[in-house]
Formats: structure tokens, sequence, C-alpha cells
């Protein structure tokens, strides 16, 4: 009796112990259910975000038509286009700019064509233009004024086929404004640099009362004086 006691008391603490673990078991597969159903729908929610754009409000009085409203113009509103580049601007052409006017002179009988600019006197009392311009001394005669203009040039250089002239030849000097003024070549001589008569080579040949008279290095280059010993002097009148 007392062993059949005891089996009694066994069985229902197996009892017992089937239950509890049952119960156990039970609440873990709730918690697991719950946990999945909970995983799923957070899930869906995320992908449900991606899809429509998310809408703040910050009133809770909004009205059910306005927060249609709302969600349509999220949807519909076109997504920004990407700019297209634009073209870079042409490069302006610069403006030609015409060449400035200046005063020539023109030998047409030994093909010399030069401008001329106005020069003075050096320190050294003398008259020094570039080699490749013809100067007219500013102390001299303007072109169609009466007395002599004075031009000046180097040889070689600018004036190095003035030594061909010859008498009636003909010399022209062009104004930059266009005024035109003609010589006649009436008479050529060299003379020694040494006791050059300034005054003649300065005034107009046979008192003519407009004359034009040219003047450039001749002869033997002095090295002591830094210039030639001789100098060619070509006198004209106003044609």
């Amino acid at each position: 009796m007392q062993q059949l006691q005891s089996h009694y008391r066994w069985f229902q603490s197996f009892r017992r112990l089937r239950i509890s673990a049952f119960l156990v078991i039970a609440l873990f597969l709730f918690a697991l259910v719950n946990t999945t159903l909970f995983l799923v729908a957070q899930k869906a929610l995320d992908v449900q975000a991606q899809v429509t754009p998310s809408l703040v409000l910050t009133s809770d009085s909004l009205e059910e038509t306005e927060v249609t409203e709302v969600v349509q113009a999220a949807v519909t509103t076109p997504a920004p286009q990407a700019l297209t580049p634009q073209p870079a601007p042409p490069t302006p052409k610069p403006t030609p700019v015409p060449a400035p006017a200046y005063d020539k002179v023109s030998i047409a009988s030994i093909g010399l064509s030069s401008r001329f600019v106005t020069v003075g006197l050096t320190n050294a009392g003398a008259i020094d233009v570039h080699p490749s311009l013809v100067g007219w001394w500013n102390g001299s005669a303007q072109p169609g004024s009466l007395g002599a203009v004075f031009l000046d040039g180097h040889n070689p250089g600018v004036f190095s086929r003035l030594p061909s002239v010859k008498e009636g030849a003909q010399i022209t000097l062009t104004k930059a404004g266009g005024e035109l003024f003609n010589y006649t070549v009436v008479h050529t001589e060299i003379v020694q640099l040494l006791g050059i008569n300034m005054q003649a080579v300065l005034s107009t040949y046979s008192d003519a009362e407009e004359g034009l008279n040219l003047m450039t290095c001749m002869g033997s280059y002095n090295s002591r004086t830094g210039t030639t010993d001789q100098r060619l002097v070509v006198y004209a009148v106003r044609s």
C-alpha cells in the first residue's frame, strides 16, 4: 500500500512537470508568433514608406480633402530635371582697328616711299631719327608754307637710294589728312661735313618761295666723330 502511494505521488509530480513544460512552450510559441508578426508588419511599413512620400502633419485639424490634396501634390510633383549644359557663348572677334594715317614722302623714280616723323635737335645740336624713318625737322617750314621743308634720313637706311636721284625727279609729300604737295628736284650736291653751310641747306634753292631739301650721309665713316665725313643735299622746289 505504501509503495502504491509512492507511485501515485511520483505520477502527480510528473504530471505537474508536464503541465509546466507545456505552459512554457506555449508562452514561447506565443511570443515567437507575436515577434514574427511585428517584424512582418514593420517591414511592410518600411516598404510603403519607400514607395509613398512621407507626410508630416503639423495639425490634427486637417480635413480629409486637405490630406488628399497634399498626398496628390506629393505624388504628382515631377522630379527635378538635370540641367542641360549650355554651349559657351562665342568669343567676340576683335574689331579691326584701321592703321593710323601718317605723313609720307615718296620718290617714284628711285622706289622710295617712307613715313616721315617730326624730330628736333639732340643735346649735341644734331638731327637724329630712326634708320627706318625720315625725319622732318621742326625748325623748318611746314609743307605748303613759304620757305624750305627739311627732311633728314640715314644712309645706309631709309635714304640708301637717295644718292641715285636725278634732277627733274618728282617728290611727293602726303600729309595724314590727305593733302598732297609735289616738288621737282632742281639740284644735288655732296658737301664736306666740316664747314657745311647749314643756312644754305635750310633755305630754298634759288630763292624759290616753297622748297624741299633732303639730306643724308655720304663718304667715309669717321670713328672719332661717329659719323661719315660728307653729306648729300637734294634741293627741290614746289611744282
